[in-house]
């Protein structure tokens, strides 16, 4: 792990290096605490008109105890089915990247006062940092990475790569999920749905990756995902 994180600070440090010169050097004007349901205490940021949380959301239904009940087949099929797995995520995985949830607990997850972002939140923050007009396009936009992901100066948001869950169907009903891209991506659920006419309902999120600049904007079904949450709120 110790490793890891030194090679993922040297090619964000490579990456903030070649970014744009004209780009504006963003700085938290406050900073502060809040806590959530569950007693954890998280720091957050001033970024132009918006408090953003600084670490990904811990409270919830931790992902590693889900259960999914096949009622065709009648049991229940274990996400992490052996005790070790379940262990190492909650002791090495949960208190560093925190939990990743399903969109309606994503949504429901925000302390008093806060709220899951928005697509619209995620614009702002974005332009706020220095990207243009292409902030409104899908697919990847910009090059502000790097600065979404420092911990120390800069925007101090700290995104981190933590992953995602997906869950499909196999051997005909049964459902399996499995935690895909550790330390490569970072995928962040807004709380907008995608009006676009389709046969599931969709919500936008963001994600972004250690060895690109861009942060791409997509929408996904939101029944078979679990990502990383933030909060935001309006300056107070």
């Amino acid at each position: 792990m110790k490793k890891l994180l030194i090679c993922l600070l040297a090619s964000l440090t490579f990456m903030a290096c070649s970014d744009d010169d004209t780009a504006p050097v963003v700085t938290p004007t406050e900073r502060g605490t809040v806590t959530d349901n569950e007693g954890n205490v998280y720091n957050w940021v001033r970024i132009g008109d918006q408090d953003w949380t600084t670490t990904n959301a811990h409270n919830g239904e931790p992902f590693y105890n889900l259960t999914y009940y096949n009622e065709y087949l009648e049991w229940e099929d274990y996400i992490f089915e052996f005790s070790s797995t379940r262990k190492r995520l909650r002791d090495n995985y949960v208190p560093v990247y925190g939990n990743l949830m399903k969109y309606e607990e994503a949504v429901a997850s925000a302390p008093e006062g806060w709220r899951l972002p928005t697509d619209e939140d995620w614009k702002k923050l974005e332009r706020t940092l220095g990207m243009g007009g292409e902030a409104d396009h899908e697919g990847w936009r910009g090059n502000i990475a790097p600065r979404l992901m420092q911990i120390d100066g800069g925007c101090e948001m700290g995104l981190l790569l933590g992953g995602i869950i997906e869950y499909s169907a196999t051997s005909g009903m049964t459902l399996s999920l499995d935690l895909y891209h550790q330390d490569e991506s970072g995928f962040y659920w807004t709380s907008t749905i995608d009006d676009t006419p389709s046969d599931f309902t969709k919500a936008f999120y963001r994600k972004i990756t250690a060895m690109n600049e861009g942060v791409e904007r997509q929408s996904t079904n939101i029944d078979n995902r679990l990502m990383s949450v933030r909060w935001v709120r309006d300056a107070q």
